[in-house]
Order: C-alpha cells, then sequence, then structure tokens
C-alpha cells in the first residue's frame, strides 16, 4: 500500500556528486539577478512605509563570528529550508495543485515563516517591517521554487539559497567593516 509519502529522491535530494555541483553552480548564477529585483524593492518599501528592518543575517565584526555566520547563514540554513520549503513542501503541492500553483505556495509559505518573528515598537512599525520582509522574499522564493522544479534537484535550488545569502552577509559584513 502507497501511503503516499515521499522518498528523497523524489524531494530532490540525490548523491552529492559531479552533477550536484554542477547544478549547484547554476543556482548559483541566479544569485545576482534575484538580488537585483529584490534590492528595489526593499528600497522603495522602505521610503513608503518608513521603516527599516534589521539584517536577518547580521554582520559579526570580526573573522571567527563572520567564518560561523557564513556557516549557518549560506550553508546549514539553506540547505533546510531547501529540503523544508521545496523539497517536502513544493514537491507535495505541484503534485496536488500543479506547477505554478505549487510554486507560488510554497513561496507564500516561505515568505510568511521568515517574518513571524518581525516585532517593532508600535503596531505601525511593525507591519511595515512584515510587508518589507515579506515583498522581499516571495520573489526570492519564486525563482528557487523554479529552479527547483525546473532541475528537478534540491541542488540547484540551494545553490541560488546559499550563495544569495552569502552575498548579502559578505555586504554587510564588508559594510560593517569599512566604517
Amino acid at each position: 500500500m502507497d501511503a503516499g509519502a515521499l522518498t528523497w529522491a523524489e524531494m530532490g535530494l540525490r548523491r552529492l556528486d559531479g552533477r550536484a555541483l554542477m547544478q549547484m553552480g547554476g543556482g548559483a548564477l541566479w544569485a545576482v539577478p534575484v538580488i537585483v529585483v529584490t534590492v528595489p524593492i526593499s528600497a522603495i518599501l522602505i521610503s513608503l512605509l518608513r521603516v527599516t528592518p534589521d539584517s536577518p543575517l547580521p554582520p559579526a565584526g570580526e573573522n571567527t563570528g563572520f567564518a560561523l555566520q557564513l556557516l549557518a547563514g549560506a550553508i546549514i540554513a539553506p540547505f533546510g529550508e531547501e529540503m523544508l520549503f521545496r523539497g517536502l513542501a513544493t514537491t507535495a503541492w505541484v503534485r496536488s495543485l500543479g506547477v505554478r500553483r505549487g510554486i507560488v505556495r510554497a513561496a507564500l509559505v516561505f515568505a510568511l515563516a521568515h517574518i513571524i518573528g518581525v516585532a517593532g515598537s508600535t503596531f505601525g512599525e511593525t507591519a511595515g517591517l512584515a510587508i518589507i520582509g515579506f515583498a522581499t522574499r516571495v520573489p526570492v522564493a519564486l525563482a528557487l521554487g523554479w529552479l527547483f522544479v525546473r532541475n528537478g534537484s534540491i541542488w540547484s535550488s540551494f545553490g541560488l539559497h546559499a550563495t544569495f545569502n552569502a552575498i548579502l552577509l559578505i555586504l554587510a559584513e564588508a559594510a560593517l567593516r569599512s566604517t
């Protein structure tokens, strides 16, 4: 009897080999275009809502902390999130809802999950921070879902996610150290 459970292979997790590394590299190439889309969205919303979110990947200011931030923010968190949001959620929703609706639903849940702990000093500030956080994560999540479904591999979306986070971490660290 089939319980409908997903296998690791159905969730896009395949052996980490040369093909997986190529898929990661291909996904990584999408990081800059996705950043180019999200930065103007963020800038427009920050100017309209007059709130500035704290970085979810704050700079450390010293080498050991920065190395740990890269490990956590560009390797561990992206891998776990890709397994949950693309491997499990996107795969299941694509099966039941179709490709477009499955990718969109998983993207919306991904964005929601990233704003759950948002808090400001007033309701208006909290709402503004949540809107900015949600709106800037949706394009990233749509790109992650599209890459995952297109390639049928978690390694493609992981490559984008890891590189996206690494670039933001490096930029934040460079900005902190330049002051």
